[in-house]
């Protein structure tokens, strides 16, 4: 486990700045009001807002239901927050019409403004050579992606049927060779457009690019625990000297058909209508939860690299950690073993407790089950105030601990804790103390936030106002 306020003051870790875009606002603080206001995002799908909209209909059980990001406002949004002229000298201005790459981009540069920085870039003073971006996604550039194999599918169709015409002709070998170059130039372009919108770490590539980060580069991927990891590890390279600055987060654009009925056939998403009523986390109802998509970005430094400009920080990164549940790729250990050694060895590391805890909530049987006997096995059942958020914003999938995070900082620096919207009977099997409205908290509170995600990934990290 990490502890980042050890040693010098120097090295602390402070966020100085957030970003967000989320079904329930396009900004970090549209979507902190939403929260705070028990707002609910989910609503029924239209075929504009998903591929293949009739065939999900066609697929037993499965509600068409989603927490949808306006991409268009984000598109016009981007115009305005990062130049024209800058996205084409980084070579991005094809790589923005990928979703989660413009919402990526959108929460950076709210980020990057409200932490203080000059919105030029890229950096200059020297400020590249101490700078890093730990930004990952669980899926990368899906719709991209899936335009690219539907691509390679009709040219190897078309491809085919032009061998089968040559063959009968007695020319195969010669048109072959005739076609090879073209084949090769697409291959390289469509090579390059993979890497540069579809890859998991496209949009990692996209800020590193446009800030010339030189000092590292990562694209964590731990599933719904990227957000969140991807924060500890940009704190934990802050901590060790290696940069003074880090942006950090995740997004994921994944409201596609092909993840709406495979995360069915999981038996992971809510069932349940009306959309709004879906996502019911720690609810005796509950069923699963309802997808999302969004983007969440920090703006770390060193505690005396913001002093030097100015900067005020918004909380402090006290510590964290994660490890492995090897029950399964989508099976938890149901004793909540796992999430309670999470929680004790973070705690005992950083010599506190959590008095606010934001949970992972997903709002399936098992998740959160599970999660509830590990809060209470590490003792702090009786000790932290309790809420989720997806009920509010959906499930954001990759981009969900980043965000939630976000929340949980605007949170610090307000003094304002999150409910948890759609909690009208608390299962009696999860015996904690779950708040259902928002409400005002001391200001010296240390928060905690949970993050879990398929393949037994379960992190933790801890977070204090910096008074």
């Amino acid at each position: 486990m990490l502890r980042f306020a050890g040693g010098s003051t120097d090295r602390e870790v402070l966020v100085t700045g957030v970003g967000a875009v989320s079904p329930a606002g396009l900004s970090a603080s549209d979507t902190f009001r939403f929260v705070q206001r028990g707002g609910v995002a989910a609503r029924g799908l239209t075929s504009a807002d998903i591929d293949h909209w009739s065939g999900l209909g066609q697929i037993a059980g499965l509600q068409r239901s989603g927490c949808v990001v306006d991409q268009a406002q984000v598109a016009a949004l981007l115009q305005g927050s990062v130049p024209a002229g800058r996205l084409q000298q980084a070579g991005l201005q094809g790589a923005v019409t990928e979703p989660m790459i413009a919402m990526a981009l959108l929460a950076f540069a709210e980020a990057w403004r409200s932490a203080g920085f000059s919105s030029e870039l890229p950096i200059g003073d020297g400020l590249s050579g101490r700078t890093a971006v730990v930004f990952g996604s669980s899926k990368g550039g899906l719709r991209t992606a899936e335009r690219l194999v539907e691509l390679e599918r009709r040219v190897s169709a078309d491809s085919r049927a032009l061998q089968r015409t040559t063959v009968m002709a007695g020319g195969a070998a010669a048109v072959a060779a005739e076609s090879l170059p073209d084949r090769v130039s697409d291959a390289a372009a469509v090579s390059q457009l993979w890497q540069r919108q579809a890859g998991t770490d496209a949009a990692t590539q996209a800020i590193a690019g446009l800030l010339q980060a030189e000092a590292g580069v990562l694209c964590p991927v731990a599933a719904c625990a990227t957000g969140l990891i991807s924060v500890l590890q940009g704190a934990a390279l802050i901590a060790s000297g290696q940069c003074d600055v880090c942006v950090v987060g995740s997004a994921d654009a994944a409201l596609r058909a092909t993840v709406l009925s495979s995360f069915h056939r999981l038996g992971v998403l809510s069932r349940r209508g009306p959309a709004e009523q879906a996502c019911r986390p720690f609810d005796v109802q509950r069923d699963g939860f309802v997808v999302g998509e969004g983007a969440g970005v920090l703006i770390l430094e060193s505690r005396r690299h913001a002093r030097r400009r100015g900067a005020v920080g918004l909380c402090r990164v006290l510590g964290g950690g994660w490890l492995s549940d090897p029950t399964g790729l989508t099976q938890m250990d149901e004793s909540g073993e796992v999430v309670q050694q999470v929680l004790r060895r973070c705690c005992e590391v950083n010599a506190v407790q959590p008095g606010i805890l934001g949970l992972h909530g997903t709002a399936t049987e098992t998740n959160d089950l599970v999660e509830a006997r590990g809060v209470s096995l590490a003792g702090l059942s009786d000790v932290a105030e309790c809420y989720a958020t997806k009920g509010s914003t959906g499930h954001l999938l990759g981009a969900a601990g980043s965000v939630e995070t976000v929340l949980a900082v605007r949170g610090i620096a307000a003094g304002q804790r999150p409910g948890t919207v759609n909690l009208s009977q608390q299962d009696e099997r999860c015996q904690l103390r779950i708040a259902r409205q928002s409400a005002a908290v001391s200001r010296r509170a240390v928060w905690g936030k949970l993050s879990l995600g398929f393949g037994g990934h379960v992190a933790c990290g801890l977070f204090v106002a910096d008074c």
